[in-house]
């Protein structure tokens, strides 16, 4: 079966599931849900990286002390999450080498503070005032879910729809071959203009400011999608797993969650 076809049924597949969720789930659902699919991450990435599945147990321990004794600010944890990834970013393309020797050395430490940033940000996503609505109707956590959901989902459709049509200019081929400037540049302006029309179809009001956030928010996006493939060639893999046919593992899909959830959250919920 051509790969594209492989990715779509693969597309339809996981929509009809998120559909599901969003129509008949509970929070107890949604929590259950968001431990699977973060337990399921940091499996791929035991693998990924070579280390032991025993360490899988503490994690899982890990979870649970941080959805029931959350003893941290998530404000002040999400800037901090904001400032690490910036710094990755900066040793991503100016300290190449020394980034991948601090990966290797380090992969257990890195995986568990991703993975488990990523579980702490979902597991408290719920709903507080909003600054970019006029009317508040978003009383439910599942709209903040399917908000996050669509931007991330339109930052890597339209950068791999114009990549694909458009892109000649790679970005870091040692890195990623298929990552193009082109790519990004249309899918930062098409993912404006869509969620800004979004906006003005739904009454929403856009202020300079949300508009700041949400270019970081596609910045930070592309940036987890170009580092989780780095992370891959660091450890010479094409794909994270094979979980998802034509797309690969759960790892490969949640790459532009991960480093853009600080910034989705302090822009909605802080």
């Amino acid at each position: 079966m051509p790969e594209y076809l492989t990715r779509t049924l693969t597309s339809i597949f996981m929509l009809a599931l998120l559909a599901l969720l969003f129509y008949f789930g509970t929070n107890v659902i949604f929590n259950i849900t968001i431990y699977a699919i973060s337990l399921v991450a940091y499996l791929e990435w035991l693998r990924l990286t070579s280390k032991s599945i025993i360490f899988f147990f503490p994690f899982l321990v890990l979870l649970i002390f941080l959805h029931h004794f959350l003893i941290i600010n998530l404000t002040i944890f999400s800037y901090v999450c904001i400032l690490l990834w910036l710094l990755l970013s900066i040793y991503l393309f100016y300290f190449r080498v020394l980034l991948q020797h601090f990966i290797k050395k380090y992969s257990l430490l890195i995986g568990s503070l991703i993975i488990s940033s990523f579980f702490t940000f979902l597991i408290n996503l719920y709903p507080s005032s909003n600054t970019i609505i006029l009317d508040n109707e978003l009383i439910d956590n599942k709209s903040y879910f399917l908000i996050l959901i669509l931007m991330v989902t339109s930052v890597d459709v339209y950068a791999y729809l114009c990549g694909k049509a458009i892109g000649k200019n790679k970005i870091g081929s040692d890195i990623s071959p298929n990552k193009t400037l082109e790519g990004y540049i249309g899918s930062l302006l098409l993912t404006f203009f869509t969620f800004y029309f979004i906006s003005a179809y739904l009454n929403f009001y856009w202020t300079l400011l949300d508009l700041i956030i949400m270019l970081i928010f596609i910045l930070m996006a592309f940036f987890g999608d170009l580092f989780m493939s780095f992370i891959k060639r660091t450890y010479k893999k094409k794909d994270t797993g094979s979980i998802l046919p034509g797309h690969g593992g759960i790892l490969d899909r949640l790459d532009s969650y991960f480093s853009a959830l600080p910034v989705f959250f302090v822009w909605f919920l802080s």
